[in-house]
């Protein structure tokens, strides 16, 4: 999908952070955005950050989590664009501690946000993306921790590998049909965001960005527009930590099976 300018991309969990960087990029490619997140404040202060560069922005509160909403998300691109090319699910949280000790309620708001809202995104976006008839491209972020498990977010290793299994499914489906919609998953490694910190926390607030290696999210959006571009599945924003994705598959398949 190398022509990006004048087309209509949606990108969730754009208030701050990866997706606001994300659609900050595709903004900058010429792109109409349409940015949503639960946090109607934070949204529109973002999108009007992005109009003040010239971008054509529409701002819909939304929580992913919830299947009406995120209809409601397709309807409102479509009342105001008539179409879609591009749709980032992205939208996420963390909750911290160990497995066993983890309130239910912290894994039921995960999964819902983390891997459901990603499903609900795919089930209300696809349709409209086969049904016209132009290419396209699904975009669903995961993070490393889909295929290097880090201890103590154990709800948030579930949900991003949830989100890896359904990104690898859904490219295959649509290349068994011939369709002409791309599928990327991006894996990010430390990226500056609010992941984590309290809602209420300022965004200015010290935090590990000056730190090595930790990116800046606009930087990751560079990174989609390109996977975008190439038709690229998977998208590791820091490559020298692919190394520890493949010590642990080379771990999973040397492992004695009865073990």
């Amino acid at each position: 999908m190398e022509e990006l300018a004048g087309r209509v991309a949606v990108v969730t969990g754009a208030a701050s952070g990866i997706g606001l960087g994300i659609a900050t990029a595709f903004a900058a490619e010429g792109m109409r955005v349409v940015v949503a997140d639960v946090d109607a404040h934070r949204l529109e202060r973002a999108a009007g950050g992005l109009r003040r560069d010239a971008a054509e922005v529409l701002a819909v509160p939304c929580d992913v989590g919830d299947p009406t909403a995120v209809d409601a998300l397709a309807a409102a691109t479509l009342d105001r664009f008539g179409t879609v090319h591009v749709v980032c699910n992205n939208a996420g949280v963390i909750r911290t501690g160990r497995t066993w000790e983890l309130d239910l309620d912290d894994w039921d708001l995960v999964l819902r946000v983390n891997l459901l809202g990603v499903i609900h995104g795919v089930h209300a976006f696809m349709p409209v993306l086969l049904a016209s008839g132009h290419d396209g491209h699904v975009v669903n972020v995961a993070s490393m921790a889909a295929v290097v498990p880090v201890p103590g977010i154990a709800p948030y290793n579930v949900s991003k590998h949830g989100v890896l299994g359904l990104s690898d499914t859904l490219a295959d489906e649509l290349a068994a049909m011939d369709a002409p919609i791309g599928v990327s998953v991006v894996m990010p490694g430390r990226v500056r965001t609010r992941l984590g910190r309290p809602s209420d926390a300022p965004d200015d607030e010290p935090d590990a960005s000056s730190e090595p290696g930790v990116l800046e999210p606009l930087e990751v959006g560079r990174q989609v527009v390109e996977a975008v571009r190439a038709g690229r599945r998977y998208v590791f924003t820091h490559p020298e930590r692919v190394r520890d994705a493949t010590a642990r598959f080379a771990r999973i398949v040397g492992a004695d099976p009865t073990s």
